[in-house]
C-alpha cells in the first residue's frame, strides 16, 4: 500500500512538473507588439498571423492547406504562418500561397503570451486578427480541429471588412 502511495505521489509530482506554466495571451482590443508586426511584414496592413507546431505535422499541414484553399477569402490581407525554429521543414513554406516566418526561440510566442498546450510539450495554436492599427481584432485558440482557425479568420475578416465603412481594405501602391 505504501509503495502505491508512493508511486501516485511521484506520478503526481512529475504530472505538475510538465505542466506549463498558466499564462494568458493577448486578447481582442489589446495591440500586437508593432515590433513583432514588423518582422512578419504584417504592420500597418490588416493580418491573420496564425501559430502553430511544424510543418508536415498532420494538423498543421491541414491548417496551412485550409488557409491556401481560402486564400481569396482574405483578399488585401496578410496571411502569415508562425512556427519556431525546431519545426522548419525544407520546401513547405514553398507549397503555400500565404508567408510564413520562422520564430526563433519562440521570441515572438513568448512575448506574446501563448500557452503551450499538453503538458507543455506543444507550442499552442493560436490565430489572430489584426487591423492596420496593429489593434487585435479576433483570437483563435485550439489544438485540435486546425480548420476551425481558418473559418474564424473568414468571419473576423469579413467583420473587419464591413465594420471599416468602405466595404474593404484599402489599396496601396506599391510605390
Amino acid at each position: 500500500m505504501a509503495v502505491r502511495a508512493a508511486l501516485l505521489a511521484l506520478c503526481l509530482g512529475v504530472a505538475g512538473a510538465l505542466r506549463a506554466p498558466v499564462s494568458m495571451s493577448i486578447a481582442v482590443g489589446d495591440k500586437f507588439p508593432s515590433a513583432s508586426l514588423s518582422k512578419l511584414g504584417c504592420a500597418g496592413s490588416n493580418s491573420v498571423i496564425y501559430f502553430y507546431g511544424a510543418d508536415e505535422a498532420p494538423s498543421c499541414t491541414k491548417q496551412a492547406e485550409g488557409f491556401d484553399a481560402s486564400m481569396g477569402d482574405f483578399s488585401g490581407v496578410k496571411v502569415v504562418g508562425v512556427r519556431n525554429d525546431a519545426g522548419v521543414k525544407d520546401g513547405f513554406s514553398d507549397k503555400y500561397a500565404q508567408s510564413f516566418y520562422v520564430d526563433a526561440g519562440d521570441a515572438i510566442r513568448d512575448e506574446i503570451g501563448i500557452p503551450k498546450d499538453f503538458f507543455g510539450f506543444l507550442g499552442g495554436r493560436e490565430t489572430y486578427v489584426v487591423d492596420k492599427a496593429g489593434t487585435v481584432q479576433m483570437v483563435f485558440n485550439g489544438q485540435l480541429n486546425p480548420e476551425k482557425h481558418v473559418e474564424a479568420a473568414k468571419a473576423a475578416v469579413a467583420e473587419l471588412g464591413a465594420s471599416s465603412g468602405g466595404g474593404g481594405f484599402e489599396f496601396k501602391l506599391p510605390f
